[in-house]
């Protein structure tokens, strides 16, 4: 089988050892079929506890976001990224919004690889974390390049999810902040855009710049 384009070769002499904590049968064996392929350069490993002394696990692979999230589920799960030491902790999520990708990282994760990945992109997150890289998803707010005039940069954002068709509780997700947050949000785009209802609210962000 040809090598990934662009996926550095393993130096060890021996596979990582992947362990995936904290998530159903599926997602693991997903990513035991992920890895088949490169099964010369990573594996998925049982914590058997055989490996005379050394760690079970080189990188952990774990979801710190409950689905759906929930701001106070994810914090818990932030909480035990540490705990996954001395193995690297590579986040794997559906979630990829910027503030949880930067909450996981502030809570030592190494790395943050979304769910939608190919195996190869799973092999190559694995590996780079390893080398003492750091791989994540674009850091750029989602509502890059909207800037309604008159709202602040959270505003706009909320705004632009609003456009994008999402409830309270889908925008409070996304954001990783309380429904009763979104709430605020929202009064506040009414009262400085002049605007009483959603429907209200997406036409002015249309006249104003958005193009979604």
């Amino acid at each position: 089988m040809n090598e990934p384009r662009g996926l550095p070769a393993r130096r060890s002499g021996r596979p990582l050892r992947v362990g995936v904590v904290d998530e159903p049968e599926l997602v693991a064996r997903g990513v035991e079929a992920m890895l088949r392929p490169y099964a010369d350069r990573a594996r998925l490993a049982d914590d058997d506890g055989s490996h005379n002394g050394d760690p079970v696990f080189d990188v952990v692979l774990c979801d710190p976001f409950p689905v759906p999230p929930a701001a106070r589920g994810s914090h818990d799960g932030l909480g035990r990224i540490a705990g996954h030491a001395p193995a690297r902790v590579l986040v794997f999520s559906w979630h990829t919004h910027p503030v949880g990708v930067r909450q996981a990282l502030d809570a030592g994760a190494h790395g943050y690889l979304a769910k939608t990945a190919s195996g190869p992109e799973l092999l190559a997150a694995l590996e780079a974390v390893v080398r003492g890289e750091r791989p994540t998803p674009d850091l750029r707010p989602r509502s890059a390049g909207v800037d309604f005039p008159g709202l602040s940069t959270r505003e706009s954002e909320v705004l632009a999810l609003i456009c994008e068709g999402l409830s309270n509780q889908e925008v409070a997700d996304r954001l990783f902040v309380s429904v009763n947050s979104v709430k605020t949000y929202i009064r506040q785009v009414y009262g400085k855009t002049g605007v009483t209802r959603r429907t209200q609210a997406v036409a002015w962000a249309h006249r104003h710049g958005w193009l979604g």
